[in-house]
């Protein structure tokens, strides 16, 4: 069993505090529920008290230690998060997915054991995913998916064990199997659990200690029958309910009564439940419900007018995306289609939208979403984030679990590229007036066709000028240079190394173009034809190189090109070195067929290096880097974000 506490927490994102000033502890190997209204905290709770939202001020301690003082493994070894929309990558069964909740539990030689085995079969079993362990997740529905990621979590065999709204898109038999199963987990292996949850009556029935949230602090907590009561409902959720106990469970049940009708109008109703005021009302020949006008009440009046107000208040405020959302979906025109190599085509795509979008500076390797249409499509999955949409605020986090939710045949899929080029409106190279952007996008077209795969590729090979397609992008007026979508982050560094094959050439020539005078160093660049090189034109001192490898694997030219420069040149890690790792726990190997590599930081001393393309490659580089000559991770920036042989994603 494992304790996790919060102390003085506060929690924010840029300027908006969403939770301020908070303690909480989960008490030991029991199952924790916190509830609260839309908005009110509780998921951004959660995101601190697993370390994926850094705190403000105050510490997340678990047993004592701060996990922010823990190692990733050792932090995932012992506590595990399954948070509200989960990502995966494409083209991943659902065994895949679930076979890696066992990653934090491997050695520096991962090796599949017994227990490891035992483990997975277990969480499949248990949320009865095992008949479905074969199948692609993007082929399920919602709830199945749903019940994947649970059987992920469970299978990483956690002392805690956080989720965020598990029993969402569930029917009521399958809500109750998981919250059985999180229970079992808590009775039979003594797990600590917390769970964000909508559903009070649920809350109730499996809760040991419940905390209502309201407006990012503790409102109240304890046993479920001490929180759960008339008052708390009234301040927490806005709603006047009677509390009775469950027929079933003796646990509190909240029996909602509207917002207009208060507990105490219930126990004024006589006997046949009829109200005492409407029968003399009845009796006196006035129609029920209205008033007298000779005694009307002045103090009445204005307590309708406020009630009113109070209705008005309560309905969703409208926002506009623009002023509301840091992501913005954009409707963008094929202007032109390009051919810039063997192996590459750039799509010149255009809009007046394109004014909005951007990050306060440069864009570098910033990354932005292509969605791929469907074959089915026939709605607009993204109208909430459309540059013009105004918009219930919710949406504007929400839209990507709803997005998982719609069938794959009508969403369509998304694909993630660096934009090589944006020119704004009136630039002389324009096709037109409006802005433009250039994407360069590699033609990996292999067959046989696999469902789920290439996609992007067929799109860009089959697009012709007039086509169009929505790009997902950073809203200038929200974002700044630190947005999360760019990755290219030296800090003090001005030597450098930038490495990648051709999938990360539009983001290195990028930077390259980017970057102002003082900078040095080399890129490299491995491309499939010498045809694919490209004009790259920059102030900096960076040296470019290409490496055309032909017909030979990936990586053939660019590992040893990198090896052999940091052997003759080793000035150029000068002042950069921790030391090679003395024990080998010091060096966390990365798993590329069971977790993404994805592992950025932003420069701290006089070296930094960027290194992404094929995870097999980097992976390499960062092995060698790390832990044969002992660069200092906080200096490296590596980005294995696809596999060969496996589906894009």
């Amino acid at each position: 069993m494992a304790q996790l506490t919060a102390r003085n927490l506060q929690l924010a994102y840029e300027r908006r505090v969403v939770v301020e000033d908070l303690d909480l502890t989960l008490p030991e190997g029991k199952v924790t529920m916190i509830v609260g209204a839309n908005g009110s905290g509780k998921s951004t709770l959660l995101r601190g008290l697993s370390r994926l939202l850094p705190p403000r001020q105050g510490a997340v301690l678990l047993d004592g230690a701060d996990i922010h003082s823990l190692r990733g493994k050792e932090l995932a070894r012992r506590l595990g998060l399954l948070p509200q929309s989960p990502l995966a990558p494409d083209g991943v069964t659902v065994r895949e997915l679930v076979t890696r909740g066992r990653y934090p539990h491997q050695g520096l030689f991962p090796q599949w054991s017994d227990e490891d085995e035992q483990a997975v079969a277990e969480a499949l079993a248990l949320t009865r995913t095992d008949e479905l362990e074969g199948r692609l997740l993007d082929e399920l529905s919602g709830g199945q998916r749903q019940r994947v990621w649970i059987a992920m979590a469970l299978a990483q065999r956690t002392e805690v064990l956080l989720l965020d709204e598990p029993t969402t898109y569930l029917d009521v038999t399958h809500q109750l199997e998981v919250l059985d199963v999180v229970s079992e987990l808590n009775r039979t292996r003594g797990t600590t659990v917390a769970i964000v949850l909508h559903d009070l009556q649920l809350a109730a029935r499996y809760a040991d200690h419940l905390v209502a949230v309201h407006r990012g602090a503790v409102h109240c907590q304890g046993a479920p029958a001490d929180v759960i009561t008339s008052a708390m409902v009234k301040e927490v959720f806005a709603l006047n309910a009677l509390i009775a106990p469950d027929p079933v469970t003796g646990t509190p049940m909240v029996l909602p009564l509207g917002r207009e009708t208060a507990p105490d109008a219930v126990a004024s109703r006589g006997a046949d439940g009829t109200d005492p005021e409407s029968a003399r009302q009845a009796a006196a020949g006035t129609a029920p419900g209205t008033v007298d006008e000779s005694e009307e009440d002045p103090m009445s009046v204005a307590t309708d007018q406020h009630r009113t107000a109070a209705r008005a208040s309560e309905e969703p405020v409208l926002v506009p995306a623009l002023e509301g959302s840091p992501q913005l979906a954009f409707t963008l025109t094929v202007g032109a289609r390009t051919m810039v190599g063997e192996n590459l085509v750039r799509l010149t795509l255009t809009s007046p939208e394109l004014r909005h979008l951007g990050v306060g500076g440069p864009l570098l390797d910033v990354r932005i979403k292509l969605i791929i249409p469907g074959p089915e499509a026939s709605a607009d999955h993204f109208a909430a984030l459309r540059p013009d949409a105004v918009s219930d605020p919710d949406a504007f986090a929400g839209w990507y679990r709803d997005w998982l939710q719609v069938d794959t045949a009508e969403r369509g899929w998304m694909r993630t590229y660096s934009i090589r080029e944006m020119r704004g409106a009136g630039h002389p190279g324009n096709l037109g007036e409006d802005p433009e952007l250039d994407i360069d996008m590699v033609l990996h077209l292999e067959e046989p066709v696999v469902p789920g795969s290439g996609v992007a590729a067929r799109w860009a090979a089959a697009a012709e000028v007039g086509d169009t397609i929505t790009m997902l992008g950073p809203n200038r007026r929200l974002v700044g240079p630190d947005y999360g979508g760019i990755e290219f982050r030296p800090g003090t560094a001005r030597r450098l190394l930038l490495a990648g094959d051709e999938t990360a050439l539009p983001a290195i020539c990028a930077i390259l173009e980017t970057l102002p005078a003082g900078f040095t160093g080399h890129a490299f660049i491995e491309v499939p034809d010498a045809r694919d090189e490209q004009r790259v034109l920059s102030r900096s001192d960076v040296e470019l190189t290409w490496l055309a490898r032909g017909d030979a694997p990936h990586g053939t030219l660019l590992d040893p090109a990198v090896r052999r420069l940091l052997d003759e040149r080793p000035e150029l890690c000068q002042d950069c070195s921790v030391g090679v790792p003395a024990e080998p726990g010091e060096f966390e190997e990365v798993d590329i067929d069971q977790a993404i590599l994805w592992e950025t930081t932003e420069g701290h001393g006089p070296f930094y290096a960027w290194l992404a393309g094929e995870a097999g490659v980097i992976t390499t580089l960062r092995r060698h880097l790390v832990k044969e000559l002992g660069v200092d991770r906080k200096q490296v920036s590596f980005m294995g974000y696809w596999r060969k042989g496996r589906a894009e994603g």
